[in-house]
C-alpha cells in the first residue's frame, strides 16, 4: 500500500466541526488529527487549497496484511442485551432460559466464521449511561469471552455441538457473579480476604444455579473450573494439567485476556497486543497448546492500521509475523516531529527490541 497526499477541495470540511481526517501542510507537518476541531487558521488555509489528507493507493509490491471484518457492532449489542435480559437477577437457571442462549450462540458461531475477523472490544463499545444495572459489564465480558473462546475452540478444530457448547459454557462462566455484591465486583480499593474468598465462591455458585437446568456436565465444568490453572494454582479446586477440563482451559485464557482489555475500578485497560504478551510469557498459568490457538486466532492488526510508536513515529502495519504478532513489521509514516517521510522506511519490531506500539488507529479512528 502507498500513501499519497491529496489536496482537499475549499468545501471538504466546515469551520468549529470535528474533523474526520488527519489534516497536514505540503511539506507533511501535521496541522490537525481527526476527531479535533476545525480552527479558523486551518479552515483559511483549506480555502486557499493548501491542506492535504493521505490517501491510500494499494502497490502490490509491498507486502499487506489479510483483509479483516470486524465484529457486527448492532449483532454483538443485540447479544449482550439477550443474554443480559436472559439471566439479569437469576437466583436458579431453567431449561427455557438456556434453549433462549442457544440462539445467540448461533448468532456468534455464524459471524466468526470467517477466521480472520477483527475483534476490538473498545470499539464496540456504547454510551452505558443508560445501563446502570451493576451486573451488566458482567454480561458484556461473558459475551467476550464467549467470541473469544470460539474463535480458540475453532483453531484447535472444534465443530458443531461440541463447538456450541463450549460457546454456552463461556457465556455462563460468570453467571455466579450474580451473587456477589456489587459494591464489592465494582470496589477500587483492595479486596480484604473475606471480600477476595467470596469472589471465589462465583465458579461453586455458578455451578448450582445451572444444575436443574439440565445442561451437559462439560458446562457445568467449564463454570466451575475456569479459574483453575495448569500449575494447579487456581481455585475453587486446584486443579492441575489435563484434570482440568478443555473447555475450561479455552475460556480461563480468553477469561484473563478480557479482564486485562478492560477497565476496572482499581486499573485501566491495558491494549490489546500487551495484554497478549502479558498471557504468552505467564506460561506456567494455561496450557501451551491453547495459548497457541488463542494466539493464531487472535488478529490484533486490521487492513490499514495505523500505529505510534514508542519513540512518537507513525507508521502503518504491512506484515504479522505468525510466530509473534504483538512484533510486526512497521513502515515508517511520520517522525517523531511528525514530519512525513518521503521515502520508505522500515522498523522490524521483531528484532528492534527497544521500539514497542504504544497506540493504534483504524482507517475508521481510534482503536487503542
Amino acid at each position: 500500500m502507498n500513501l499519497v497526499f491529496e489536496k482537499l477541495p475549499p468545501g471538504f470540511l466546515v469551520l468549529g466541526n470535528h474533523v474526520h481526517v488527519d489534516l497536514f501542510d505540503a511539506s507533511g507537518l501535521l496541522l490537525l488529527t481527526r476527531g479535533q476541531l476545525m480552527t479558523k487558521r486551518i479552515w483559511e488555509r483549506l480555502v486557499r487549497k493548501e491542506v492535504y489528507t493521505l490517501k491510500a493507493e494499494r502497490n502490490p509490491v509491498i507486502p499487506t496484511v489479510n483483509n479483516n471484518k470486524s465484529f457486527s457492532k448492532d449483532l454483538y449489542w443485540n447479544i449482550v442485551g439477550s443474554i443480559w435480559s436472559i439471566y439479569h437477577e437469576a437466583k436458579l437457571i431453567t431449561t427455557q432460559q438456556i434453549s433462549q442462549t442457544m440462539v445467540s450462540i448461533e448468532c456468534i458461531i455464524n459471524e466468526i466464521k470467517d477466521k480472520s475477523i477483527y475483534m476490538d472490544f473498545n470499539s464496540l463499545q456504547i454510551d452505558m449511561v443508560r445501563f446502570k444495572e451493576h451486573d451488566y459489564c458482567t454480561f458484556i465480558h461473558s459475551v467476550n469471552v464467549a467470541i473469544l473462546a470460539t474463535l480458540t475452540a475453532r483453531e484447535l478444530g472444534y465443530k458443531g455441538r461440541r463447538l456450541r457448547y463450549l460457546t454456552m459454557g463461556a457465556i455462563l462462566h460468570d453467571l455466579g457473579k450474580l451473587k456477589v455484591p456489587c459494591e464489592i465486583l465494582n470496589k477500587s480499593e483492595p479486596l480484604t480476604e473475606s471480600e477476595l474468598n467470596l469472589i471465589k465462591q462465583h465458579p461453586i455458585e455458578g455451578e448450582a444455579m445451572l444444575r436443574n437446568a439440565d445442561v451437559l456436565p462439560s458446562i457445568l465444568r467449564t463454570v466451575r473450573q475456569h479459574h483453575e490453572r495448569w500449575d494447579g494454582k487456581g481455585y475453587p479446586d486446584g486443579l492441575s494439567g489435563i484434570k482440568i477440563h478443555l473447555d475450561a482451559q479455552i475460556v480461563a485464557v480468553a477469561d484473563v485476556y478480557d479482564a486485562l482489555t478492560a477497565d476496572r475500578p482499581y486499573r485501566k485497560a491495558l491494549p490489546p497486543y500487551h495484554a497478549l504478551e502479558i498471557i504468552l510469557t505467564v506460561g506456567k498459568d494455561f496450557n501451551p497448546k491453547v495459548v497457541e490457538a488463542f494466539r493464531k486466532s487472535l488478529n490484533l492488526y486490521p487492513e490499514d492500521t495505523i500505529v505510534t510508536l514508542n519513540t512518537g513515529e507513525i507508521g502503518i502495519v504491512v506484515a504479522v509475523p505468525t510466530s509473534f504478532p504483538t512484533r510486526p513489521l512497521v513502515r515508517l509514516l511520520f517522525d517523531s516531529n511528525g514530519r512525513y517521510l518521503n521515502r520508505e522506511t522500515y522498523i522490524d519490531l521483531l528484532y528492534e527490541l527497544t521500539y514497542f506500539i504504544k497506540s493504534i488507529k483504524c482507517k475508521n479512528g481510534v482503536v487503542v
